[in-house]
């Protein structure tokens, strides 16, 4: 849910703003911005200078952050027994080793030492080692990628090399030749004698299914002739990378196959290196990071405080529920020295006051689909418990299958044990635990487990029959996009109503009654309904057109035929849950025809894997649309501001302090 913001305003005695900037800090809660223009023009202020130490310290730490940045890019990041077995006290010191090399040592780490040079240089040894390390590896994977890809030629012609890579005075010419044009190598191997006066043998592998590798060895004095030949003739030689191109290709090929040995050593090698550096490295600059960001975040701070003479001027958003342990903390802090002003928010600001999403429990794991569209406004809503409720309802009326549904539970139950330290799989878990659930429900409620084999063991539909009854389900999800979409310009309307836009709120409202009556006489033409509810259908359309063109214009007419076609558009979930069904059933079948019991198991089994398979990413996919298509459209405003309160990213650490 979206949270209630306040607008505050702290107002302080300037000889202690930057106590008051470092106490903001720890208590991480206050969204801090410009002062607003309509504040400035009521006080006679400015910016607050840096000074020249500042100054040089700002620019400094920013420079070390970006190289650094850059650095831990480098370092492969150590697993998570790893990191707890690196555990250290906070800080780091650095000096150059007797051989020139980086050195780590523990201690406590000085902010005012990024104003050395040496303390960025010895950075530098650590950089160049770790890019001269990636570029060789680099290079050796691209050798191998280019080996691996005569691989198939390499392992097929090992024998021949053996046997004619001594021969003297010999030149050989590999060439591939496709199956369907075998033909062509007796033809061939008549040119050759005739050129080479039969001083010649010609050597064939099969390659592959597809092709067949020829190896041609004859006297040096006849080279030019054949290859003459193979080029006129318009057959591809065995091209072999350029560093080989110079060599015979015996001894190119032996050399390849050589390489193919050696290279994974090396790789593993420098594997190994990269890290041991990491082990040595990688917390000590990623606490450094975290530092070096909260100073940054410290000046930065800084330039959006303002100044009279005497008194300086922070603003800010605060989530509502958080406001009186600012002014408590504030005031036991500072005393009467600080005060923390409630301003009201304006109706202009609401687009741009920053956004803090709070939902409790299982929902907030569903914020994970959340965040791939950029976070609500203000006076939106979040749209996360809505998707929490009818998410895991639509993957269980598309899977629905009982059998299916407890594999995705053992599937979810292992990966939690497997993954409880990560917190985007957790979620993942988590969501899809209640899809597992409510794919067992419908499951039973549809008689579907593993397909028909339900009815086998005594269960039958009690919901429908998806195979027989694809009419009744068609109309289930049209009902069911009905409510969704209505739902969603319920949300809207009470939406209105609570912020108080009466034009937007009366053309939400004729939109519900005219989408209501247009479904009202569809369902009476379609003998639904009795015809009695006719003359309802259209009063409601007598009154409720006029009112939405005069609130919404020509446009809000193209809004309420595009909610039809919304509404339409979960008839999917029918289509994708009886295409479900029908392969499990094919499956069953298939198995059955098979005539050996074991051999339909794995034919079986296999189907039911793909189906569970397709099962799992289809409704997700499906279920996304319906909600950020045909669903969010009704009432979702995007916004483009987050909250993203001053706060400490590690601890408590004390990093500047103006004299």
């Amino acid at each position: 849910m979206i949270q209630r913001m306040s607008k505050v305003q702290i107002i302080g005695s300037r000889r202690i703003m930057e106590e008051v900037i470092e106490h903001l800090h720890s208590l991480s809660l206050l969204h801090i911005e410009s002062i607003p223009e309509d504040i400035k023009r009521n006080i006679s202020y400015h910016i607050i200078p840096l000074h020249d130490n500042e100054v040089i310290l700002k620019e400094r730490a920013e420079k070390l952050l970006h190289r650094l940045e850059d650095l831990i890019i480098l370092l492969p990041r150590p697993s998570a027994h790893l990191i707890s077995a690196m555990a250290y006290p906070s800080g780091l010191s650095s000096e150059i080793g007797k051989e020139g090399g980086l050195k780590a040592g523990k201690g406590e780490f000085m902010i005012t030492d990024i104003l050395s040079d040496k303390f960025l240089s010895d950075f530098d040894v650590l950089e160049n080692k770790l890019r001269d390390l990636h570029k060789k590896k680099s290079e050796l994977e691209e050798g191998l990628s280019l080996i691996e890809r005569y691989e198939r030629i390499l392992k097929s012609l090992a024998p021949l090399i053996s046997r004619l890579s001594e021969l003297k005075h010999i030149e050989s010419t590999g060439i591939i030749i496709d199956k369907d044009k075998a033909a062509i190598i007796p033809l061939l191997e008549g040119e050759i004698k005739e050129i080479t006066d039969g001083m010649y043998q010609i050597f064939k592998r099969e390659l592959d299914r597809e092709s067949i590798g020829v190896i041609l060895t004859y006297q040096k004095d006849y080279d030019e002739k054949v290859r003459a030949l193979l080029s006129g003739e318009g057959i591809s030689e065995i091209r072999l990378p350029a560093e080989y191109s110079d060599l015979p290709l015996f001894d190119a090929l032996k050399h390849m196959i050589r390489k193919r040995e050696e290279f994974p050593v090396e790789i593993s090698s420098i594997e190994k290196e990269l890290e041991r550096l990491s082990r040595d490295w990688y917390l000590r600059i990623e606490d450094l990071l975290y530092l070096l960001k909260e100073l940054v975040n410290e000046f930065k701070t800084l330039s959006y405080c303002t100044c009279t003479n005497y008194t300086f001027f922070i603003f800010g958003w605060i989530p509502q529920i958080y406001l009186d342990k600012l002014k408590d903390s504030i005031k036991r802090k500072f005393g009467e020295r600080v005060m923390v002003i409630e301003l009201k928010i304006q109706e202009g600001e609401l687009e741009t006051v920053p956004v803090s999403i709070k939902n409790p429990g299982i929902l907030k794991s569903f914020e994970l689909f959340m965040n791939f569209l950029p976070p609500p406004r203000y006076d939106s809503v979040d749209p996360t418990p809505f998707l929490a409720i009818f998410f895991p309802v639509f993957f269980g009326l598309i899977l629905g299958d009982s059998g299916y549904g407890l594999i995705l539970l053992f599937a979810v139950i292992y990966l939690w044990f497997k993954y409880k330290e990560n917190t985007t799989i957790n979620d993942v878990v988590k969501i899809f635990f209640l899809c597992s659930l409510s794919s067992i429900i419908f499951g039973i409620l549809f008689g579907e487990f593993f397909g028909e084999l339900g009815e086998r063991f005594g269960m039958h539909p009690i919901l429908l029959d998806r195979v027989r009854a694809i009419k009744g389900f068609l109309i289930l999800t049209i009902a069911i996009g009905i409510g969704h979409v209505l739902l969603g310009f319920i949300i809207s309307l009470i939406s209105s109503i609570f912020w108080r836009r009466k034009k937007e709120a009366l053309g939400t409202a004729s939109s519900i009654l005219m989408l209501f009556a247009l479904f009202l006489l569809v369902s009476i033409l379609a003998d639904y309904l009795p015809k009695e509810f006719l003359t309802m259908g259209i009063i409601i359309t007598i009154v409720a057109f006029p009112i939405l063109l005069i609130s919404g214009g020509i446009i809000s007419m193209i809004e309420l035929i595009k909610s039809v076609s919304n509404v339409l558009s979960y008839a999917r979930i029918m289509a994708l849950g009886v295409a479900s069904v029908t392969m499990a059933v094919v499956a069953n079948r298939l198995g059955e025809m098979s005539g050996n019991i074991i051999l339909g198991i794995i034919i079986a089994s296999l189907i039911h894997a793909l189906n569970i398979i397709i099962g799992v990413f289809s409704p997700t996919i499906q279920s996304l649309r319906l909600h950020y298509v045909e669903f969010f459209s009704k009432f979702y405003k995007a916004g483009n501001r987050r909250y993203n309160p001053f706060k400490k990213i590690r601890g408590e650490v004390k990093l500047w302090r103006r004299v």
